[in-house]
Order: structure tokens, then C-alpha cells, then sequence
């Protein structure tokens, strides 16, 4: 018995990566042109990423093998990481985590009152 990785197994696993990518990178693209135009509420969004992941083979259980492996996960995960993003998951958080360099990042603002002549004069 050989105790090799058999090509199937690699030939998985790359898949695996190539969609990834490919998920990503159509999401990357939607994102700017037609994610970011769409005005809709992050809980709809998730309703709609469940009921993608649930629905189609509960009404198709004979689907073709591409639409199981591909094309119903990588909608769900382009529904998934829209309400990501629209929770505010994905944002950058650009504090720093250490407090050494506070007084650095912030100026130093000093709110002055405004003069009020007509008070003196009384």
C-alpha cells in the first residue's frame, strides 16, 4: 500500500482553492458596481443566504453536479459575505491596539469659549 497523496485528493484540494478564489474574486467585482448600489436590509440578505443554502436541494434532489459543488455555495457565500460587510465585519479597523502612541495620533484641540462683549458691559 503506497502512503502517498493520490492525485484525487490533490485534485481536490486545488479545486477547493480555485473556487475560493474565483468566489472572491467575483465578489470583488460585484461589490463596487452592483453590491454597494443595492440598498437593502443586512437581515434580508441573511434570510436570503439560508434560504439559498436550504432550499435548492430540498426542491431539486437530483441537481446536476455542478450546481451542488459550485454554483449554489458560491451564491451563498457571495450572500454571506454581502451581510458581512453590510454588519460591518469586513471594515478595516485602523486604531492601533497599544496606547503608547495615543497623543501622537490625535491633536491636541482646545475649545475656547466665544467672547460676548454686551456681558462685560453690565
Amino acid at each position: 500500500m503506497e502512503r502517498g497523496i493520490g492525485v484525487q485528493t490533490v485534485l481536490f484540494f486545488l479545486s477547493i482553492i480555485v473556487f475560493a478564489f474565483g468566489v472572491l474574486l467575483i465578489y470583488q467585482v460585484l461589490k463596487p458596481f452592483v453590491l454597494d448600489k443595492i440598498k437593502v436590509n443586512k437581515w434580508v440578505i441573511l434570510v436570503a443566504a439560508m434560504v439559498e443554502f436550504i432550499v435548492p436541494s430540498v426542491i431539486w434532489p437530483t441537481m446536476p453536479n455542478i450546481f451542488v459543488k459550485y454554483i449554489v455555495p458560491g451564491i451563498f457565500v457571495i450572500l454571506f459575505l454581502w451581510f458581512l460587510d453590510l454588519s460591518g465585519y469586513m471594515k478595516r479597523n485602523r486604531q492601533r491596539i497599544s496606547n503608547y502612541n495615543r497623543n501622537k495620533d490625535k491633536k491636541n484641540i482646545v475649545i475656547k469659549p466665544k467672547a460676548k462683549p454686551n456681558r462685560a458691559k453690565k
